[in-house]
């Protein structure tokens, strides 16, 4: 893939990101922009800028963005019914997206919450549950009036109330919502419809960001008030589809929720109207690669999502399917544990620089994600496709692999042998893949490595106790803006802690010149090559595989079933 468009071979969906830099610079101007009181409403006019922005998803051919629909079935002809089998990696962790960034917990809850704000396909969050935001002319007051007549699935109306709960939740709990809390003076519900976010300092429009993840959705106060740390076990919100059961490793399903009230705008992503057609949807675990796919094949299933980037050419080769490569989509990194263990304080510091100095990128990628049209390597936090991307920081070190270098800082360290807990799970293709020549080439400079290998739902419990290990394997996104990323909370697995870091996420806050939003990325990207909280070993893209009687199923990164039918 590596940036270019390809020719769109017959039953075969590519999605690539690709929109320039100049174009994602003008957006980034309306994003960090912060003056006199602002309305950002998807509806408030042409004179009111985009507020933040992130890679272009461009449909198939011939089809708007959010909109495309399979040759022969405008999305107008979209008939309600059916019964959606969606076979996802593994067991999810939780279904509380608050409680963990688990992807395959996203992807799923997000059916049943909702968030104030929602990503359209450039990634610009625009109004859901929120009307609209008002900032005040200092930026240290947002205002949000809320839509009327909201239904939570449980029959009661949503209110300023339990959006005020539910992100304080956030705040306590969510890795991105701890960002945002640090920040945050007070939140008040000002009535019914109104939400007033009063902040410490000047915040701009990068909040709204925050404000569509996930992980920031509304659910009623009660709930909220009564799981303040816990994960969920009582599942409202105001989604497209409703909680109906769960039966761990074998299925989560849900309803349509027939009360919902979708937007009369049109879908851009997961932006605009959400349409529930199908009636109920199960979301199965499937940890092998191969069976997910060949179960989309034979139609035990409808869609199958991360799949081994080696079964590509199988899968093309299926009469019956549509596969879907996703490029850019996330990276893949090294997490060390620097609270407890070795790679804690300074002498951690040189141990974890000393692991950097010893890989060797290339054969990780290559075992790890497989073919080379679904990776590139490069020390970049942010995929080529973006305006904050930056190749240079970071470039003397990466991929730099040096013995010498790394049995020194070893030796300066005082490593005695002690075995690296590295924890990682066969669920994802990438994670154990990639283990298996890290291990050898760090043994190679005298570390041991203790491999330990688990499902994804007991690594993201265990990843959360700096007892239990000391390196975990993960991804983080390319395509979006780097301010989202969870490791820059210090709460978050791996407990990064770092002044300089904290003071440049601040100044992404309030600072208004875009090509300055950019040079601070190049600062962040430069204190983590040089702190090495994480070591990211390559991008990489993704496959999935959809069967031609879902209808509707747009090119996107994150698969979600709003907007989508059966035949």
């Amino acid at each position: 893939m590596r940036g270019q468009r390809h020719p769109e071979p017959e039953g075969q969906r590519f999605l690539e990101q690709s929109v320039s830099r100049r174009h994602l610079l003008k957006a980034l101007a309306a994003l960090t922009a912060a003056g006199a009181v602002v309305p950002l409403a998807s509806a408030c006019g042409p004179a009111v800028p985009p507020p933040t922005t992130a890679p272009t998803q461009p449909a198939a051919a011939g089809k708007p963005a959010g909109t495309s629909a399979p040759a022969g079935q405008p999305a107008a002809e979209l008939k309600k019914g059916g019964s959606l089998k969606v076979a996802i990696l593994g067991e999810p962790p939780a279904l509380d997206i608050m409680f963990t960034t688990a992807t395959v917990t996203r992807n799923t809850a997000w059916h049943m919450f909702e968030t104030l704000y929602a990503p359209n396909s450039k990634m610009e969050p625009q109004p859901l549950l929120a009307e609209k935001g008002d900032v005040s002319a200092d930026a240290k007051t947002w205002t949000f009036s809320l839509r009327k007549g909201i239904q939570f699935h449980n029959g009661k109306e949503m209110k300023a109330a339990d959006v005020v709960a539910s992100l304080k939740r956030w705040g306590a709990m969510g890795a991105r919502g701890q960002v945002i809390a640090q920040r945050l003076e007070t939140i008040t519900a000002k009535d019914d419809y109104t939400v007033v976010m009063t902040f410490k300092e000047p915040t701009g429009a990068t909040l709204l960001s925050f404000l569509a993840e996930g992980s920031s959705f509304v659910m009623p106060a009660d709930i909220a008030e009564k799981f303040p740390k816990d994960k969920l076990s009582e599942y409202v919100g105001t989604g497209p589809f409703q909680f109906v059961d769960h039966q761990p490793d074998r299925f989560v399903k849900m309803k349509r929720f027939d009360k919902y009230q979708p937007l009369d705008k049109p879908a851009d992503f997961a932006s605009g109207k959400r349409v529930p057609y199908v009636d109920e949807i199960s979301f199965i675990p499937v940890p092998e690669g191969t069976v997910r796919a060949d179960g989309v094949s034979t139609g035990e299933y409808h869609f199958a999502d991360d799949l081994n980037p080696d079964q590509v050419e199988s899968v093309k080769g299926q009469s019956n399917v549509t596969p879907v490569i996703v490029m850019p989509y996330y990276w893949l990194v090294y997490h060390f544990n620097k609270k407890e263990g070795v790679f804690a304080g300074p002498n951690g510091l040189k141990l974890r620089q000393a692991v950097l100095a010893s890989l060797s990128m290339e054969p990780l990628a290559k075992a790890g994600v497989g073919p080379q049209e679904f990776w590139r390597l490069g020390p970049d936090i942010s995929a080529k496709e973006v305006a904050w991307h930056n190749a240079q920081a970071g470039a003397d070190v990466y991929n730099k692999p040096d013995p010498d270098k790394a049995r020194t800082l070893m030796k300066e360290a005082g490593y005695d042998g002690t075995p690296i807990r590295w924890m990682s799970t066969k669920e994802y293709f990438y994670n154990y893949n990639s283990s298996l020549p890290a291990k050898q080439q760090l043994e190679a400079n005298g570390f041991k490595i203790d491999l330990q290998v688990m499902d994804w739902a007991t690594l993201v419990k265990r990843r959360s106790d700096p007892k239990e290990y000391d390196v975990f394997v993960t991804g983080h996104e390319s395509f979006n803006h780097p301010i989202l990323q969870p490791y820059l909370a210090s709460s978050w697995p791996g407990f990064w802690e770092n002044a300089e870091r904290d003071q440049i996420v601040s100044s992404m806050f309030t600072e208004p010149d875009p090509v300055k939003v950019v040079d601070l990325v190049k600062k962040l990207q430069e204190l983590q090559w040089r702190e090495v909280p994480c070591v990211k070993i390559c991008e990489y893209g993704k496959l999935q595989s959809a069967s031609k009687k879902l209808q509707g199923y747009e090119l996107k990164t994150d698969a979600f079933f709003w907007n989508v039918a059966l035949t």
